[in-house]
């Protein structure tokens, strides 16, 4: 009988355990569900986006690339009718997604594209229409393209293509025609004080990889503010003059003469790294892809000069700079208050002209109060319509004694470029009531720079320090001691230490060659780094470049030899010279000539491009470890 109730207590237990972890299953199915629920809830709530992009601006007989973009997954996409745009080959498909999870909210974006590679046949105007695509059960329409087809008398585009170079193509002279850059003003003319804007913009048919040693005009005789743009990643396609130039601002500022006459503009100058490809006769393949090679080319922009007109003489009282065409607003909180607590006076001055340059305007205050130097802010924009915005003035006041007071009216006057006239803006009058206040024996007021810094404070003595005190015995003398001479040793021997480290330090920085040779390993593991980032992004053309930069940098700085001067023939020697491995030196080489292949060809694949990564990575580890023996 014991042997059978234990029996059955055993099972009762399994049993219990059994149901236990069907319950949980069971939980963990319905929150599985609905995590899923929400996710594809989360998914199909996006906005679905199709658009296309193009040059606006192509040449005659030049490849370019028409992309379609689509932030979901689609089916059945189909094609306008390109008209005179001969279609050379596509659709190359690339996708993307990523998941993001903020506050407990699941989202996922997904992005297609579709590239196709289309070449211009006759010159003129044309309108590539909408395309279509399937992206569940809905019909999604793009965006029409307007391209225009230029002309080019030598038979190719003025800047750098999207397409495989052609075969034999040698290096062109550079002329001021291929490179060079602008400041521009928007207005020739203008009162003192009047704000222009002035666009630094740079125009080149060259394959530009990089801006150096960039020298920007003082602007002396200017009150300059800067304009936010986005960096300068890529050149915009434009047409100047018949050709095709890429354009890019570099800056954009502006300017507020601060005297009348004629103000001249410093050149704006820089050093522009190019990169041209030159036929060669070193194998089959530089038959086919040339070489390359990069140099440095300065650049510099006329002088420019601004006539400034002076402002009228006869100027109302006053006036204190202010040019634009402004806006004045006056207010007093509270409008009712008792003595010894705090009033708050705000002048606002709204609208567009010098905003900065501003001054408090003058204020007669009441017999009574205690004024305190005002607070500023400002909310201003600079933009290419110029500086806008507002500035605020905030004066605390505070009443000593009651009764009815009087402000008198706040004027501000400006000139205003646009009438060529002075005006004069004024608030209304303003009056308060002060009432005697509660506390208006008791204590005193103590001021900052706002009401919520005041404090009341009920006595004339606050203590300084409590707690417990340090006391020292009488007569104790450190002089002569052990610790006395001890802050004397050390701080001497650790300024000689300084020195000593300094000195060391100097001689390395003076060692040019030995510095660019120490950090070419920690330079290329950046500029792969670089790499690494466009490869998850999958930027063909970003990534390549990098990959490029990286393995011809490495090159010239651990064999001090500049980039301008090395090529495969220097490279190889100095490799050699040096007892690198000739499979090294042959894999290193071979991945340059893939790079430089797959920069030009849009068909390479994400495994293409992670393969070079990879092995790129591992030959200058292989490379470097080798010289350092």
């Amino acid at each position: 009988m014991a042997s059978y109730m234990k029996r059955r207590n055993t099972v009762k237990y399994y049993l219990s355990g059994y149901s236990s972890f069907i319950s949980e299953v069971r939980k963990g199915i319905l929150k599985l569900s609905i995590f899923t629920f929400i996710t594809l809830f989360n998914i199909n709530a996006q906005d679905v986006q199709f658009t296309a992009s193009a040059p606006s601006v192509v040449a005659v007989g030049e490849q370019f690339r028409l992309i379609y973009s689509l932030n979901s997954q689609g089916t059945d996409l189909r094609l306008p009718d390109l008209g005179n745009f001969q279609l050379i080959s596509g659709p190359s498909t690339s996708s993307s997604s990523s998941v993001q999870i903020i506050n407990g909210q699941m989202t996922q974006t997904r992005s297609v594209t579709y590239t196709y590679i289309l070449r211009a046949a006759e010159v003129g105007n044309y309108v590539i229409g909408p395309a279509t695509i399937t992206s569940g059960s809905d019909q999604y329409v793009s965006n029409s393209l307007e391209i225009e087809v230029v002309s080019d008398s030598e038979g190719r585009s003025s800047v750098p293509r999207q397409q495989v170079p052609s075969p034999g193509v040698a290096p062109r002279d550079i002329s001021g025609e291929d490179l060079f850059v602008r400041i521009m003003l928007d207005k020739n003319e203008v009162f003192q004080g009047e704000a222009v804007v002035a666009t630094i913009k740079l125009y080149s048919k060259l394959d530009i990889t990089g801006i150096e040693n960039v020298r920007f005009p003082s602007f002396s005789g200017f009150y300059q503010q800067d304009i936010e743009i986005p960096p300068l990643r890529s050149l915009d396609r434009e047409l100047i003059d018949g050709e095709i130039y890429g354009t890019g601002v570099l800056k954009q500022m502006i300017l507020f003469p601060q005297r009348s006459g004629e103000i001249n503009i410093e050149p704006f100058e820089m050093d522009a790294v190019v990169r041209q490809r030159t036929a060669r006769r070193g194998g089959i393949f530089d038959d086919f892809f040339g070489g390359v090679e990069t140099g440095r080319i300065p650049v510099r922009s006329p002088a420019l000069s601004l006539k400034v007109k002076p402002l009228p003489e006869q100027r109302p009282p006053g006036f204190a700079g202010a040019v634009g065409d402004f806006n004045l607003n006056v207010e007093v909180d509270p409008g009712k208050a008792k003595t010894n607590e705090a009033l708050s006076l705000r002048i606002t001055i709204s609208g567009r002209g010098n905003l900065r340059l501003l001054s408090q305007p003058k204020i007669d205050f009441p017999p009574g109060f205690e004024v305190y130097d005002p607070g500023i802010r400002e909310n201003i924009r600079n933009s290419v319509g110029g500086q806008e915005g507002s500035k605020s003035f905030e004066y605390l006041m505070i009443p000593r004694t009651e009764g009815n007071f009087r402000i008198p009216p706040v004027q501000f006057s400006y000139f205003n470029p646009a009438s060529a006239s002075f005006r004069t803006i004024s608030s209304g009058e303003m009056n308060l009531f002060v009432e005697r206040g509660d506390e208006a024996d008791e204590g005193f007021i103590t001021g900052g720079f706002g009401r919520e810094d005041l404090r009341i404070l009920g006595s004339d003595i606050r203590f300084i320090k409590t707690g417990g005190l340090v006391l020292k015995k009488i007569g104790y003398d450190p002089f002569g001691s052990f610790r006395f001479y001890m802050w004397f040793i050390i701080p001497l021997l650790i300024f000689v230490a300084l020195i000593i480290i300094q000195r060391k330090n100097i001689r390395e920085k003076a060692d040019i060659a030995r510095m660019r040779n120490r950090k070419a390993s920690k330079m290329a593991r950046r500029r792969l780094k670089n790499a690494g980032r466009f490869l998850k992004e999958n930027d063909h053309h970003q990534f390549f470049e990098e990959m490029l930069r990286a393995q011809w940098g490495y090159l010239s700085d651990k064999l001090l030899i500049p980039v301008s001067e090395l090529n495969r023939e220097k490279a190889i020697n100095a490799l050699s010279g040096k007892n690198v491995p000739e499979k090294d030196i042959g894999r290193l080489m071979e991945l340059i000539s893939d790079c430089e292949f797959a920069r030009y060809a849009p068909s390479s694949t994400a495994t293409d491009m992670n393969r070079i990564y990879q092995e790129t990575v591992q030959t200058i580890t292989s490379v470097e470890q080798n010289i350092r023996k």
